[in-house]
């Protein structure tokens, strides 16, 4: 026996006999039994929880592709007038919309990797299109005002941006009976 261990055991023996070891040590043993139950159950609290941000996440996400997708649809409209066959979509972040992408042909286009006149004309779209989804909130009519003057746009597709511009939005069809 180490000297420690042995000065450890005297004190021990000395003590003024209040202390039963076997009774310190069953009350240590149910200590450690209560901190692992405590620490089973927040472990188990915590998969809940995080089970419960993944629903929650899951459902943003799906509730943001619902609501993104319309508008999308409404920029491929305006982005078929300038580049036929082209296809807009969204893409979306935790936080929701993030960018659009351009379809073509098969390839995808992040919007960076466009030319910068393709940019001007892909944000004039998405202005146009958020103007058609605000509109329906105002009888039907928003004005959009441009400032810009489309500097990067090749001369010979200025007049194709020209019947984009011109392009008029599909109206709802009204399906109510008139008397």
């Amino acid at each position: 026996m180490g000297r420690q261990t042995l000065a450890v055991s005297r004190s021990t023996l000395a003590s003024d006999g209040n202390t039963d070891p076997l009774a310190s040590l069953a009350l240590a043993a149910a200590e450690v039994e209560a901190a692992e139950k405590e620490r089973a159950n927040a472990e188990c609290q915590a998969r809940a929880v995080q089970h419960l941000a993944d629903l929650f996440r899951e459902q943003q996400r799906e509730l943001t592709h619902q609501f993104s997708r319309p508008l999308a649809e409404k920029i491929t409209g305006y982005i078929t007038q300038l580049f036929p066959g082209a296809e807009a979509n969204t893409v979306l972040g935790e936080s929701g919309f993030e960018q659009i992408v351009l379809t073509r042909d098969g390839r995808r286009f992040d919007f960076g990797e466009l030319s910068g006149g393709t940019q001007e004309q892909v944000a004039a779209a998405f202005r146009l299109a958020i103007a058609e989804t605000l509109a329906k909130d105002h009888d039907g009519c928003l004005p959009v005002v441009f400032d810009d003057a489309f500097t990067n746009t090749d001369p010979e597709r200025i007049q194709v941006l020209q019947r984009m511009l011109d392009r008029e939005p599909p109206r709802a069809t009204d399906h109510s009976p008139h008397l």
